[in-house]
C-alpha cells in the first residue's frame, strides 16, 4: 500500500502528476525496486508517496492475532495490479444498504475506495484525515469529523481482527474485500465458472467442510461454483467419497474456467467469506453414513434429556487464538455445566471432546452423567514441539496405519457432532468449526445454546479491536 508522508526536499525521487493514474503509476515503479515519490500538481509540490508492504504492515500491526495460524501465511497480498473499472470484478455488497462510508486515513487504499463509490453507488464519502483535499479529483470525498448518517461504515488505519461485523472494517481488508476477485484471477468474469481451492493439510475436516460452506456462499452472487483442489488435504479422495457428497472437480473445469487458489489465509479470513456462516447440510454426507449415526444416536441417547457439551482443547490451546475463539478454561466450562445441570435437570451429559484430560476432569465433576463418543484422545503435553493434531498423528503412525487412524478420527468426529446437534440444549467452551456443524445439523431447535467465550473473553475481544 501507498502511504501519503511530507514532501522530501533533501532527496530527489521520481516525480508522479496527481490524477486518477497516481497510484498505478507509482505501483508501476514499485515493480522495479522504487519505495518513495514525490507527488506534485502543475509544478506544484504537493506530498510524497511510500511504499509498504502489506502483509509487514499488517502484522506489524498492535491489534494483528499473535497466533502461528494467522502469521504463518501471507495474510494480505500485494495489490500491484488492480482496475478500478473492471466493474464485473469489484465486489461491492459490503456498502449495500449503507448511506455513508467514513474512512479514518488518507491513503492508497482509501482514495481508490473513495473513487470506486464516487463512480458505482451514491453513498456519501467522508474523511477524518482532512488531507483528502489534496485529491481534487474526487468529486463527492469530503472532509468530516463524524458520520452524518444513522447506516454508516467506519474504515479504520489499524488492524481489525473481526471479520463478521457489517460496519467497520480496516482499511487493507475493506480493499482486499473490494478487490478480491482481480487478486484471485486475470480471466475476465465473463470466463470463470469454478475456484479450486487449497487448504492447509493441518486443518481438520470440520474446517474444510466450513471454508467450503462460507466460500461457496461468498462466490455464488458471482455465478462461481466451488470444489476442493484434489489430494490437498490430509484426508485420501477415497475418503472423502466414502463419508461425504460435496467439493468434487468438475469434468469441465480447466484453466481457461477456473480460478486456482492457493493461500488459505487470505482467501479465507476476510469479510469476503467470512461474514457467512457456514452451513453444513447433512446432505453433504453419505446417506448410509447419517442412517448409522442416526440409529447409533437413537439407541443411546432414546428419549432422555441430554446436555450436549463441546470442549476443544490440545492444539486449540496451543494455537492461541484470541477472543471467541480462544477456549475458556476446564474449570469455567465445569461451573457453567454445573449451573445448567442444577437449573435445568438433565438426564445425561454428552461430552464432544479431543482432549482427555477435558473428559477426565468432566468424568470427575459429573460423575454417572457422561455420555461420549469412543475415540482416540490427546493432552497438551503429547505435543511437545509439535502444533497441530494432524502433526501428532504423523508422527504416531505411518502408511496403512495412518490412513486407519485418519479415518477413525473422521468418522468419530462426525458422530461426535451429530450426537450433539440430537441434545435438547448446547454448549461448546469456544468457536470453532464444530459450533457451526452442531448448529447447522441442529437447524436451530436447542432449547438453550451458549458459546462461553463469547461471554468470558468479551472483554479481551473489545480491547484488541
Amino acid at each position: 500500500m501507498l502511504s501519503i508522508k511530507e514532501y522530501d526536499y533533501s532527496n530527489n525521487y521520481r516525480k508522479l502528476h496527481n490524477d486518477p493514474m497516481l497510484f498505478h503509476n507509482a505501483l508501476k515503479a514499485v515493480l522495479k525496486g522504487e519505495k518513495r515519490f514525490h507527488v506534485e500538481d502543475d509544478e506544484t509540490v504537493m506530498f510524497d508517496l511510500i511504499y509498504e508492504d502489506n502483509d509487514e504492515k499488517a502484522k506489524a500491526d498492535p491489534c494483528f492475532p499473535d497466533s502461528d495460524f494467522y502469521r504463518s501465511e501471507m495474510f494480505f497480498p500485494p495489490y500491484f495490479f488492480y482496475d478500478e473499472n473492471d466493474r464485473a470484478k469489484l465486489n461491492l455488497e459490503p456498502f449495500e444498504g449503507f448511506d455513508e462510508v467514513i474512512f479514518e486515513e488518507v491513503n492508497e487504499y482509501t482514495v481508490v475506495l473513495a473513487y470506486v463509490l464516487e463512480k458505482y453507488t451514491e453513498i456519501d464519502i467522508g474523511f477524518k484525515d482532512n488531507s483528502i483535499s489534496l485529491f481534487s479529483w474526487l468529486k463527492r470525498a469530503k472532509y468530516r469529523n463524524k458520520p452524518g448518517k444513522d447506516k454508516s461504515i467506519f474504515v479504520q488505519r489499524s488492524f481489525y481482527p473481526i471479520y463478521v461485523t457489517k460496519d467497520r472494517f480496516c482499511t487493507m481488508g475493506l480493499f482486499h474485500c473490494v478487490f478480491m476477485l482481480q487478486w484471485l484471477t486475470d480471466l475476465p468474469k465473463e470466463k470463470i465458472k469454478y475456484l479450486s481451492f487449497s487448504i492447509r493439510k493441518t486443518e481438520g475436516i470440520g474446517s474444510i467442510m466450513t471454508t467450503y460452506s462460507k466460500l461457496s456462499q461468498a462466490l455464488k452472487r458471482f455465478d462461481i461454483e466451488v470444489f476442493i483442489e484434489p489430494n490437498c488435504t490430509r484426508f485420501s479422495s477415497e475418503l472423502l467419497s466414502k463419508y461425504f457428497v460435496f467439493g468434487n472437480v468438475p469434468d469441465d473445469s480447466n484453466e481457461d474456467n477456473t480460478i486456482y487458489a492457493h493461500s488459505f489465509n487470505s482467501l479465507i479470513l476476510n469479510h469476503f467469506v467470512d461474514r457467512y456462516e457456514s452451513r453444513i447440510e447433512l446432505s453433504m454426507l453419505q446417506p448410509r453414513f447419517v442412517n448409522e449415526m442416526k440409529e447409533y444416536t437413537d439407541e443411546i441417547m432414546g428419549d432422555k434429556k441430554v446436555l450436549g457439551v463441546l470442549l476443544r482443547g490440545t492444539d486449540y490451546i496451543l494455537a492461541n487464538f484470541a477472543g471467541f475463539y480462544h477456549p475458556v478454561s476446564i474449570d469455567d466450562s465445569i461451573r457453567a455445566v454445573n449451573e445448567h445441570l442444577k437449573k435445568y435437570d438433565y438426564d445425561k451429559i454428552f461430552v464432544a471432546t479431543e482432549d482427555e484430560y477435558f473428559l477426565e476432569r468432566m468424568i470427575s465433576a459429573f460423575p454417572h452423567k457422561i455420555l461420549a463418543v469412543s475415540q482416540e484422545r490427546h493432552r497438551v503435553t503429547d505435543f511437545h514441539d509439535l502444533k497441530y493434531i494432524s502433526e501428532l498423528e504423523k508422527k504416531q503412525y505411518s502408511g496403512d496405519a495412518y490412513n486407519a487412524s485418519v479415518d477413525d478420527t473422521t468418522a468419530n468426529y462426525f458422530y461426535a457432532m451429530y450426537m450433539l446437534s440430537r441434545c435438547e440444549s448446547f454448549i461448546s467452551n469456544c468457536m470453532c468449526s464444530g459450533v457451526s456443524i452442531v448448529s447447522s445439523f441442529n437447524d436451530g431447535k436447542f432449547v438453550r445454546s451458549e458459546i462461553l467465550s463469547e461471554t468470558c473473553n468479551a472483554g479481551e475481544q473489545k480491547t484488541s479491536s
